[in-house]
């Protein structure tokens, strides 16, 4: 009886074993459930934010990566490159005057600048990226858990960074409107504002020269041949910011593509090294 006993405990051990066993054979030939695929790319791209985010919010995270760096709008960059190069002639050439050295007077004079406006304005705008970006996470967390992939497997057989195009394309215009406040608040706290509005209002400068016996005033209006400038910083900063944010989430997805199994996340392993994953 206990030779009896003891077979039929050994025969549901192995019936039990051969189960486990036929269980992962099948879990490994079977493919991805469309729910199995839409969490392993939401979980990319959860992984890809918050690695993007620790990046872009350090010190420097914006300012020292080039690839993301918030450099000036084309309008500012245009007055720039005038200030730099060009100048104002009085008397039918008698006088020459450098916009430059009318900005030095300016800014000898204006509480909001130290230097060189231009570059001032370029890190104060970055640093406000990189205070913004520290509050991404659940803006675009909530995005992302949001979001609907009715074609997951074509997003998962896509590109290297298929998954973070789709979710820029479907997400941005709401993110824009989510993330422009704390862009506006950090732009507020590193002066970027205050500094924008200084070199905007260089355009309305009056600038006194002295010669001979008479006193010319310069009116910076009169002369400047750059465009108007945008009336604020808030909507271009917002969009770069996120556009970095997004840069640095695809090379994140690439990695993942690449190596899936260097990453803890169960659901990342199976679908980024699945047949599917592969094409097949």
């Amino acid at each position: 009886m206990k030779l009896t006993n003891s077979i039929i405990a050994a025969l549901i051990m192995l019936i039990m074993v051969g189960c486990a066993e036929l269980k992962t054979i099948l879990d490994q030939n079977m493919g991805l459930s469309n729910q199995e695929i839409v969490a392993g790319l939401k979980e990319a791209l959860d992984v890809g934010l918050d690695k993007s985010v620790t990046s872009a919010s350090a010190v420097n995270g914006y300012l020292k990566n080039e690839a993301i760096k918030l450099i000036l709008p084309q309008e500012v960059k245009s007055l720039q490159d005038e200030i730099n190069t060009g100048s104002v002639s009085l008397l039918n050439g008698a006088v020459k005057v450098p916009y430059q050295k009318i900005l030095d007077t300016y800014v000898s004079t204006n509480p909001n600048l130290d230097s060189d406006p231009f570059e001032e304005l370029v890190i104060a705008m970055n640093r406000g990226a990189e205070q913004a970006a520290k509050k991404a996470i659940p803006i675009f967390g909530e995005a992302i858990r949001t979001m609907s992939f009715s074609d997951a497997l074509g997003i998962l057989q896509g590109g290297e960074q298929s998954a973070t195009d789709y979710f820029y394309s479907k997400t941005k215009s709401s993110l824009q409107s989510a993330f422009k406040p704390e862009i506006k608040s950090a732009l507020d706290k590193t002066n970027a504002t205050q500094i924008y509005g200084s070199v905007a209002d260089f355009v309305n400068y009056e600038y006194e020269v002295n010669y001979l016996i008479n006193t010319y005033t310069i009116k910076t209006r009169d002369y400047l041949k750059s465009e108007k400038l945008p009336a604020t910083l808030d909507g271009y900063a917002t969009d770069k910011a996120i556009d970095g944010l997004f840069h640095l989430i695809g090379k994140e997805e690439k990695k993942i593509r690449a190596n899936p199994m260097d990453y803890t996340s169960a659901i990342i392993k199976k679908v980024f090294s699945s047949d599917e994953a592969k094409g097949n």
